[in-house]
């Protein structure tokens, strides 16, 4: 069972010596108890930025291309797409293959199709082979296509804080002691504690190094999420 907000909480105000709160006044705490709650917010917030790989950061995304429309927008509650991860499902109506789109950098779009994609009329739309990102951080899809397709993807996401006192977090149990060691950092901070403060950000770090030896290092078929390093696309092949 996922560790909830108040356990979150109340674990770290008892490495302070400090007094527990209850579930029907966690809402209403002030002071220091509430600096505790922002502090488990902020532990959390670090481990998914120092990280965002994580496998408890993952989702998945969809969307649908429309025809002549070039780019879309995704949503803003992650951290970045798997660009290599695009694929357009099957599609048992339209008898529409399942096919894993090919990752391109944006020079590399501008380079080969934009002109076709620019200048091209309706007759020259067709299925997306190519998936690209824009500067402005959305997708773009090469050639312009031809139909309505459903699009999925894989995304990291950014942590979100959390809020009832049931909330639980999404980083595994195992590893709710580097989620303590991080509350308990930013609390010696407030408290002007610098030196309790910089042994405790050693361990939280170590803790998170932990994690990602144990949680992505081990595994041999991490994505490279980064672009460039997919794909060679070939002179005129569209």
């Amino acid at each position: 069972m996922a560790t909830t907000f108040i356990t979150l909480v109340n674990d770290t105000l008892r490495r302070l010596n400090e007094v527990e709160v209850t579930a029907d006044d966690f809402s209403s705490v002030i002071g220091f108890r509430a600096q505790v709650k922002d502090a488990v917010n902020a532990s959390l917030h670090e481990i998914s930025q120092k990280e965002y790989g994580f496998p408890f950061n993952y989702g998945t995304g969809s969307l649908t291309l429309v025809v002549g429309t070039k780019t879309y927008s995704l949503a803003a509650t992650f951290k970045t797409a798997s660009w290599d991860s695009f694929r357009i499902n099957y599609d048992s109506v339209n008898n529409y293959a399942a096919r894993k789109l090919k990752q391109i950098n944006y020079d590399t779009y501008l380079k080969r199709f934009f002109s076709r994609d620019s200048e091209s009329g309706t007759g020259d739309y067709d299925q997306p082979v190519y998936v690209y990102r824009t500067p402005d951080n959305k997708a773009g899809f090469t050639p312009v296509t031809n139909a309505t397709y459903s699009v999925s993807y894989d995304y990291f996401a950014f942590h979100t804080d959390l809020s009832g006192s049931t909330d639980a977090m999404t980083v595994p149990d195992a590893f709710k002691h580097v989620v303590i060691d991080g509350a308990l950092y930013h609390c010696y901070m407030f408290r002007d504690n610098l030196q309790q403060a910089a042994i405790t950000k050693g361990k939280f770090d170590e803790g998170i190094d932990r994690m990602r030896t144990l949680l992505i290092n081990r595994f041999t078929d991490v994505r490279d999420t980064r672009v460039g390093r997919l794909i060679n696309v070939p002179h005129g092949n569209a």
